[in-house]
């Protein structure tokens, strides 16, 4: 066991995100915890792709079989759970995250808060996912939680407790710009899974869309790297499909920094690659599609209130309009 690293506060902004490695199934939720009036927002570094293969996966091959899409790391931090649940939250360099956690990952939770409970000692080393939340405009602070993926005492999690130091991560993703965010991000995608590939063209069309979208949202973490000498790709609108280049697939590790709420770079674990291991994107029509489903339940159209509103007017019955009341003439009197 090596010796938690110290942090060094130091200014900045800066943002936050998760992946996996190839996933075996398909799963309908991401955690049991999700935050309030919040959306990952998607990336528009690449064209829209041409057909349904090409819209639920890249064209891309791997360089070497080892590649793929991940970002994992090691948290040590104080534990918090509510009265009877295992919802919890961490705090770490005197700032409070949310914990998340997947159904099929709940034993963690559980084992978690067992631990604790057990030895009365909250301060845990934690394998986490990060978790960032992007907003639309890029000036608007993001929000940032991890997702549990296991703890120090847990005999699955010591290989990465072991390849890693207190608050390093291992990121593993497209090294580009998007447009919510002022710093460069690692975004990282769902690595492709042939059988769960099948199922999704199996999806019934009236609920595809949303989710092929919720599965295949990728994470976006921003790393903070002073004269990084690979340029990060950034899209241009004006340049032709075949001028715009493609972002480099980049294997790294980072340092959570809780005073920036985000990651600085700490070494390059590999070569860069120019074509990235296969991975999920959903396709441009089918984010469309999620978008009019979102705006027609928040706003449900005009055209389909007034009608009824007609119908109601056109049942009731009609009150007859009452008859004017004889107004007496008042007589004059002579003077």
């Amino acid at each position: 066991m090596t010796d938690k690293a110290k942090l060094e506060p130091t200014p900045a902004e800066l943002e936050t995100a998760e992946s996996t490695p190839p996933p075996a199934e398909l799963e309908a939720a991401e955690t049991t915890q999700p935050p309030t009036n919040l959306e990952i927002t998607e990336p528009t570094p690449t064209p829209p792709p041409a057909e349904l293969e090409a819209a639920e996966t890249t064209e891309q091959e791997p360089e070497t079989p080892s590649a793929f899409f991940q970002a994992v790391g090691i948290l040590p931090c104080e534990v918090s759970f509510e009265d009877d649940s295992i919802m919890s939250t961490v705090t770490v360099g005197g700032k409070e995250y949310r914990l998340l956690f997947k159904p099929r990952l709940m034993s963690a939770m559980v084992a978690l808060k067992l631990e604790i409970k057990q030895s009365g000692i909250a301060t845990q080393r934690l394998i986490v996912y990060p978790k960032v939340m992007h907003f639309p405009k890029p000036d608007q602070p993001h929000q940032l939680a991890f997702q549990l993926v296991g703890f120090e005492k847990d005999p699955a999690s010591s290989a990465i407790s072991m390849q890693l130091e207190d608050f390093e991560f291992k990121l593993s993703g497209l090294w580009q710009f998007i447009p919510v965010c002022r710093v460069p991000v690692i975004s990282v995608f769902r690595n492709f899974d042939e059988t769960i590939h099948q199922n999704l063209k199996k999806l019934d069309e009236t609920v595809a869309a949303k989710k092929k979208v919720n599965f295949m949202k990728a994470a976006h973490i921003p790393v903070i790297w002073k004269d990084a000498p690979f340029k990060p790709f950034r899209f241009n609108p004006k340049l032709e499909k075949e001028e715009q280049g493609r972002p480099l697939f980049l294997q790294l590790k980072a340092k959570f920094i809780p005073a920036k709420d985000g990651f600085e770079f700490v070494a390059l674990l590999a070569p860069p690659l120019e074509k990235a291991p296969k991975f999920f994107k959903a396709s441009n029509d089918d984010k469309a599609t999620v978008q009019k489903q979102k705006k027609k339940k928040a706003n449900p159209s005009k055209s389909n209130a007034t009608p009824s509103k007609a119908k109601e007017k056109q049942a009731k019955p009609s009150k007859p309009k009452p008859k004017p009341r004889p107004v007496k003439a008042q007589q004059e009197s002579d003077a």
